[in-house]
């Protein structure tokens, strides 16, 4: 093989080469692109499933209820105290729960879901209103990606009409609305949270 022949197989290997390479750098971008579209599907359904979860749960644990599922107290239409502010629903400082009561929703650190079901909400060692989640922490894994987690804030809001603008703005005190933000990560493809909001009335 003369010099010119060998010049010109080192010149075509290194071509080749760098093409498989740039070819596998495509096909590496393409994957971890469609894993990320995935991850933000993924995280939307977890998300979502979990607001579900919470907004089947009552709005406060001193609501009672009839047989029927009626809401009986603490404020019913005959006692409603509008526009006084709620006093007796749990003060923000006390929104929240044990950590043994997380020990059953979340028993041995993993997600309660198979795929989604609730906690049971009979018993005070359970969680069974809305601001129980507070502080909540939740792994969730998909058939393609592990390691999703949820973080669940809850806190008061109130309604503010500025120049005819309805906004939502977070409050001190009890209000008749709470809101539920559930925060979602994930270490590779979610390293900005994506955050899924809902608002709990009474």
């Amino acid at each position: 093989m003369s010099l010119g022949q060998t010049m010109i197989s080192a010149a075509f290997f290194v071509l080749l080469t760098f093409a498989v390479l740039s070819a596998n750098t495509m096909i590496l971008e393409n994957t971890k692109y469609y894993l990320q579209e995935e991850a933000v599907e993924q995280a939307s359904n977890f998300a979502n499933a979990l607001i579900g979860e919470i907004l089947t749960k009552k709005f406060d644990s001193k609501v009672t209820t009839d047989a029927s599922g009626n809401i009986t107290g603490p404020y019913n239409s005959s006692n409603l105290p509008w526009p006084t502010r709620p006093t007796l629903f749990d003060a923000p400082a006390n929104m929240g729960t044990s950590a043994a009561t997380e020990d059953n929703v979340m028993p041995g650190g993993n997600p309660d879901v198979a795929p989604y079901r609730s906690v049971r909400g009979d018993s005070p060692s359970w969680f069974d209103d809305v601001d129980d989640y507070k502080g909540y922490v939740r792994t969730a894994n998909s058939a393609d990606i592990s390691g999703y987690q949820l973080t669940v804030s809850v806190y008061y809001v109130n309604k503010v009409t500025v120049n005819g603008t309805v906004s939502i703005v977070t409050s001190g005190s009890q209000t008749y609305y709470k809101k539920i933000d559930v925060s979602v990560t994930h270490p590779i493809y979610l390293t900005k949270p994506l955050i899924f909001s809902a608002i709990a009335t009474y």
